[in-house]
C-alpha cells in the first residue's frame, strides 16, 4: 500500500514542477455584454423578471391563479433561466429520440416525465413506471384476461340452468372461455408472452386510472369528457365550464399520471419485445387474435395490409404491412375506454378518422391514450383532439422513423389542456398542418410538446380565417388565431366572469434539419396568461414565417422564448407582421436567442425587443453576419415605449405598472451586421440613421423628457463578447 502512496506523490510531484516550469495561460476572459447594457441603464439582472406583490391592486395575483404550473413564478422572476430551462428538454430529447436513445428500454418514459410531467406535477422522479406484468409461463393470455375479470368483478363463463358454458339452450351455446383458449393456442408462444404481458401492464395502467376517479363526480367525468370547445372558447372567456373546477378539486392527479405513464412504458416494452419477435424466422402470416374484455377489446394482427375500424381497443398490436386505421386508435374513444394502446410494428400505414367529437390517434381525456408506429413512411388525418393531445389525462403519439404526413384541425400535435400532450417523431423528412391549438401548446393547466429528432420538416398553422375560423381582431379578422409551435396560453377571466385560469407549458423542440415554421397569430414561442411557450430549434438553416404575437414573444404575465442553435435562420413576419421577434406586452418576459449563422430579421412594426407596459424584451443573436430588416420610426430594434403611468403611481388605482421595470435589448454579438429600413411601396432599404453595426444606441433617447422612470430600451452592436446564461456547457 506504502508504494501506492509513493507513485501518488511522485506523480503530484511531477505535475507541481511541470506547472511551475510553464505556467498555462489564463483564458481570455470575454466580456458579459448582456451586463454592459443592464449597468448602461443603471440596472443589474436582479432588476430583470417579476416579483409581484399581494398588495398591488387590480394585479393578479398568481398566488390565487388555478392551474399554475409549479416552476411559472420562479421562471418569471428569473427569465435568464429560461434558457437553461429549455435547453435541458432538449438535451432529454437528443438522449431518449435519437436511433440510439430509443433503443433505451425506458426513452418513452424518459421522454414522458422529462417534457411534461415533472414540469406540471412534482411527486415523481423517472425511476421507473414499475412494471410487473408477470404472465403465465403455459397460458399468458387465458391468465390475463381471467386477471381482467377478477379485477373488474365479472365473471368469464356463467353457468345457468343446470347448463355449462356451450350447451344449447334457445340458441346460445358460446363458450367464452374455449374461444379464448382457442384463439390464443392458434398464436405461437413467441407472440403469445408479450401479448399477454403487454394486456397485464395495460391492466395495471386501467386499475391506477380508476383509483384516480374515485372522488369524481360521475356527472363532472361526464360533462368534462364530451367538452370539446376549449379552442374556441377559453381564451376569450366566452363559456366557463364549472365542471372542470369542480372535476379538479376531486381528481388524483398523481394517480392519473403514474396510469399515464404505466401505459407508455407498457406500449414501449411492447415494441421492443415485438421487434425482437420480427427479427426472427417465425411465419407470423396467420397470426390473429380478437377478444372482447371488459375493459376493452384486445386485438392482435399480422404482418400482412390490414384494415383498422375498432373503437373499443384497450390493446391493438399490428405486427406489419401496409396498413389503413379508420378508427380512433389508440384513443380515450369513451369512458368505458379510459386506457387505450395502439402498437404498429411496421410499414406504410394510413391512420385516417376525422371526427371532431371523438379523440383518436394518440389521444388521452380523463385517461391515457397512446399510439406507437415504429416504422415506415405513414399518413395521418384525423378531426379534434388528436395525434397527441391530453385533457385530464396523457395523450402520446410516437412515430419512430420515415417521411410522415401529419394533418388535422383543432387541438393535437402535442396539445394539453388540464394534461399532458405528445406528438413524438424520431427521425425523418416530416409535414405537420392544422388548423390551431397544438404543435406544443399548453392551454390552461396543461403541457403539451411536439419534439422532432432530426429531417428536414415543415409545420405549417393554417394562417387565414378564412379557412381556419379564430379570427383575430389585431389582423382586422384576415389571419386566424393560431396558438401553435410552443404557446402557453391560459383563460383570462379578468373581464368576464372572474375565473381566470393560468396557462400551461407549450413546448416545441426540432433538434436538426432545414426546418419551415409557418403560422398566423400567437404563435412560434410564445406566452399569454400566466402560460409558457418554448420553441428550441438545434442546427439547421430554418425559417420563421408568421404573422402577429410571434416569435419569441408573449402578453399579459408570461413568459415566451425562441432558441435557435445554429444555421442560417430567417425570421420573417409578413401581412400585418408585428408584436414580434422579442416583443413583451404587459408584464412579459420575451426572448428571441439566435446563435450563430447569417441570419435575417424582417418584420413591419412593434417588434424586435420591444418591452412594452413593463415587459423584458431581449432580442439576442451572438455570431454571423446578420441583416435586421424594419421600418424607420416604427418603435424597434430595442425599445421600451414610454407610458404616463412609469411617472407616477395610480393609474387606475393600480400602482404596479409604476413599480415594475421595463427593459427592451437588441443585442447582437460578432459578424459584420446590416440594420436597413424598408417599407412596402418601395424596393429600396437604405441603412437606418439609428442603429449600425457596432454602436449602441437607447429609446428613449438619454437627455429626452421620457428617459428613465425604469423604463429603457437599448440597441447594441459589439464585436465580440458574451452572455454567460446562454453560453452554458451542460453534463451528459
Amino acid at each position: 500500500m506504502r508504494y501506492r502512496f509513493r507513485l501518488l506523490a511522485l506523480l503530484t510531484s511531477f505535475s507541481l514542477v511541470t506547472t511551475a516550469a510553464a505556467p498555462a495561460k489564463e483564458p481570455v476572459r470575454e466580456e458579459d455584454r448582456l451586463g454592459a447594457a443592464l449597468e448602461l441603464v443603471g440596472f443589474s439582472r436582479d432588476d430583470l423578471g417579476y416579483r409581484p406583490k399581494g398588495y398591488w391592486s387590480r394585479y393578479p395575483n398568481p398566488d390565487q391563479m388555478p392551474y399554475l404550473l409549479p416552476f411559472f413564478n420562479d421562471l418569471f422572476a428569473e427569465p435568464l433561466a429560461s434558457y437553461e430551462f429549455t435547453s435541458l428538454m432538449a438535451m432529454a430529447v437528443d438522449a431518449y429520440l435519437s436511433p440510439a436513445g430509443l433503443e433505451k428500454p425506458n426513452a418513452l418514459y424518459q421522454l414522458v416525465y422529462f417534457l411534461g410531467v415533472d414540469r406540471k406535477i412534482t411527486g415523481f422522479r423517472s425511476y421507473s413506471a414499475n412494471l410487473d406484468p408477470q404472465p403465465d409461463e403455459e397460458t399468458p393470455l387465458v391468465d390475463a384476461i381471467d386477471r381482467i375479470y377478477a379485477v373488474t368483478g365479472g365473471q368469464l363463463t356463467v353457468k345457468t340452468f343446470g347448463l355449462s358454458p356451450g350447451e344449447k339452450w334457445r340458441g346460445w351455446d358460446r363458450n367464452a372461455r374455449q374461444e379464448l383458449r382457442d384463439q390464443a393456442a392458434k398464436l405461437d408462444p413467441a407472440i403469445r408472452q408479450p401479448l399477454a404481458a403487454l394486456v397485464l401492464n395495460a391492466l395495471d395502467a386501467w386499475q391506477w386510472r380508476q383509483r384516480a376517479m374515485r372522488n369524481v363526480d360521475p356527472q363532472d367525468l361526464n360533462e368534462v369528457f364530451h367538452i370539446r370547445d376549449l379552442p374556441q372558447t377559453h381564451s376569450g372567456s366566452r363559456v366557463y365550464h364549472f365542471a372542470i373546477d369542480d372535476l379538479a378539486k376531486d381528481l388524483d392527479e398523481p394517480s392519473l399520471y403514474y396510469a399515464g405513464m404505466k401505459a407508455v412504458q407498457a406500449a414501449d416494452d411492447a415494441r421492443h419485445a415485438f421487434a425482437a419477435v420480427l427479427e426472427t424466422d417465425l411465419d407470423l402470416a396467420a397470426a390473429s387474435f380478437d377478444f372482447v374484455t371488459p375493459i376493452g377489446r384486445v386485438v392482435l394482427a399480422g404482418p400482412g395490409a390490414d384494415t383498422h375500424a375498432h373503437d373499443d381497443a384497450i390493446v391493438l398490436v399490428d405486427l406489419g404491412g401496409d396498413d389503413r386505421y379508420t378508427g380512433p386508435v389508440g384513443a380515450t374513444s369513451s369512458l368505458s375506454l379510459p386506457i387505450s394502446i395502439a402498437l404498429d410494428c411496421a410499414g406504410n400505414d394510413v391512420y385516417d378518422y376525422v371526427s371532431e367529437e371523438v379523440p383518436a390517434q394518440g389521444a388521452g381525456i380523463l385517461g391515457a391514450g397512446v399510439l406507437i408506429d415504429n416504422g415506415g413512411n405513414d399518413t395521418y388525418t384525423a378531426g379534434s383532439h388528436a395525434q397527441g393531445a391530453g385533457l385530464f389525462g396523457l395523450g402520446l403519439l410516437f412515430d419512430r422513423d420515415g417521411d410522415d404526413s401529419y394533418t388535422m384541425t383543432l387541438a393535437g400535435q402535442g396539445a394539453g389542456y388540464f394534461g399532458l400532450g405528445y406528438h413524438l417523431d424520431g427521425s425523418g423528412n416530416d409535414r405537420f398542418y392544422f388548423f390551431g391549438d397544438g404543435q406544443g401548446y399548453g392551454g390552461p393547466g396543461g403541457v403539451g410538446v411536439l419534439a422532432n429528432h432530426s429531417g428536414n420538416d415543415q409545420y405549417e398553422a393554417e394562417v387565414y380565417a378564412e379557412k381556419a375560423g379564430r379570427a383575430d381582431y389585431h389582423s382586422g379578422g384576415k389571419i386566424a388565431i393560431s396558438q401553435a409551435q410552443g404557446v402557453g396560453a391560459g383563460r383570462r377571466g379578468d373581464g368576464a366572469d372572474g375565473h381566470n385560469w393560468a396557462g400551461g407549458l407549450g413546448t416545441m423542440i426540432d433538434l436538426s434539419g432545414d426546418d419551415s415554421y409557418l403560422a398566423g397569430n400567437f404563435s412560434v414561442g410564445l406566452g399569454y396568461w400566466y402560460g409558457t411557450g418554448l420553441l428550441f430549434d438545434g442546427a439547421g438553416d430554418d425559417h420563421y414565417k408568421s404573422v402577429y404575437f410571434t416569435q419569441g414573444s408573449g402578453a399579459h404575465f408570461c413568459i415566451g422564448v425562441l432558441i435557435d442553435e445554429g444555421g442560417n435562420d430567417r425570421h420573417e413576419l409578413f401581412e400585418t407582421g408585428g408584436a414580434g421577434l422579442g416583443f413583451g406586452w404587459d408584464f412579459t418576459v420575451a426572448l428571441l436567442l439566435n446563435k450563430g449563422g447569417n441570419d435575417v430579421y424582417s418584420a413591419w412594426g412593434n417588434s424586435m425587443a420591444r418591452a412594452d407596459i413593463r415587459s423584458n424584451a431581449l432580442l439576442v443573436d451572438i455570431g454571423g453576419d446578420d441583416t435586421y430588416l424594419y421600418p424607420a420610426g416604427a418603435g424597434g430594434r430595442g425599445v421600451a415605449p414610454f407610458r404616463d403611468e412609469y411617472r407616477k403611481r395610480g393609474y387606475r388605482y393600480g400602482p404596479y405598472d409604476f413599480h415594475a421595470n421595463s427593459f427592451g435589448l437588441l443585442l447582437d454579438i460578432g459578424g459584420a451586421d446590416q440594420y436597413l429600413d424598408h417599407a412596402r411601396d418601395r424596393d429600396e432599404r437604405p441603412p437606418s440613421s439609428i442603429c449600425r453595426d457596432q454602436h449602441t444606441w437607447q429609446d428613449p433617447a438619454v437627455g429626452s423628457e421620457n428617459y428613465g422612470h425604469r423604463n429603457f430600451g437599448v440597441g447594441m452592436d459589439v464585436e465580440d463578447g458574451t452572455v454567460p446564461e446562454f453560453t452554458i456547457e451542460f453534463s451528459k
